[in-house]
């Protein structure tokens, strides 16, 4: 294969990934503002939700015993069949 169409195969591939890529960004979007419609957050003013989204991050960042007690919670609203209740 010449060298020219390694490039175009490449490059081919590249495009490929980056829209995957774009197509998977917005999915994370969606879910996220599905997250936060189903469990009320969305009625929170800007400062509150950014307020915790950052305590929630740096809980995160040093293994916070909360963590796996949030993710037990947060399960309980993703499970399918769900989305129609309310979580508050």
């Amino acid at each position: 294969m010449a060298t020219s169409e390694r490039l175009k195969t490449i490059d081919s591939q590249i495009n490929k990934l980056q829209t995957r890529k774009k197509k998977l960004e917005e999915k994370r979007k969606n879910q996220i503002t599905t997250i936060l419609n189903r469990c009320g957050a969305n009625k929170m003013s800007d400062e509150v939700l950014a307020g915790a989204v950052l305590e929630a991050v740096r809980a995160f960042n040093q293994n916070d015993r909360r963590i796996s007690t949030w993710q037990a919670e947060g399960s309980k609203i993703l499970k399918p069949g769900r989305g129609k209740k309310r979580f508050v």
